[in-house]
């Protein structure tokens, strides 16, 4: 595992990369501050981020927001300091543990596997959550752009629903496309949304 280590102090930043080569992973850095941390992520895409919390320039939980908003990765956060501000600036980041200095073998071990897992589980969990929402707003803008349609065409719901599905299949295109293209240009819905074809006589 290709693993990012970000701490200003030199002597823990050594020792930690040099635990991680030890057991089997590769590192990335160390970075000595916040902005550095955020230049490696960019370039070197790690696998996991362990992080010290006071930096110069960028403290690391802003680093980490910047960071896994770009790209999520799990995340432990490693440090000498448990003022309860910073655990709970890290709990409202993907931090997936949060380790206190030194940290020997016994425990960051365990803490790597623990923030793998937890990070699968949260990006399963976030998936599903962004899937839903998304069908929400779809839902809401056809819902919408029904509502166009029973005003401008005096129709009834199921008609209006008619006429998006029929357009959605005539172009080719989801139903939640078309129903934008209703709201867009509602002043020329009628140039947008084919008029339901005449019965033969």
């Amino acid at each position: 595992m290709r693993i990012l280590v970000a701490d200003d102090e030199a002597a823990s930043a050594q020792s930690l990369a040099e635990l991680l080569t030890l057991i089997g992973h590769q590192v990335v850095g160390p970075a000595r501050d916040g902005e550095e941390a955020v230049r490696l992520a960019a370039r070197e895409k790690p696998d996991l981020a362990i992080f010290d919390v006071e930096m110069p320039h960028m403290s690391g939980l802003e680093a980490i927001d910047r960071i896994t908003r770009a790209r999520p990765i799990p995340v432990i956060v490693l440090t000498g300091h448990d003022c309860p501000e910073f655990v709970d600036r890290a709990a409202e980041l993907p931090v997936f543990n949060y380790l206190s200095k030194p940290a020997g073998v016994e425990r960051l071990v365990p803490a790597i596997r623990l923030a793998s897992a937890r990070f699968l589980e949260w990006s399963a969990l976030h998936g599903q959550v962004s899937a839903l929402s998304r069908k929400m707003d779809e839902r809401k803008l056809v819902e919408r752009a029904k509502g166009i349609l029973m005003e401008l065409r005096g129709v009834s719901e199921d008609d209006a629903y008619r006429l998006l599905q029929r357009e959605s299949q005539h172009r080719g295109r989801g139903m939640a496309e078309v129903a934008r293209t209703v709201i867009a240009t509602r002043g020329v819905v009628r140039r947008v949304v084919r008029p339901p074809a005449e019965p033969a006589a």
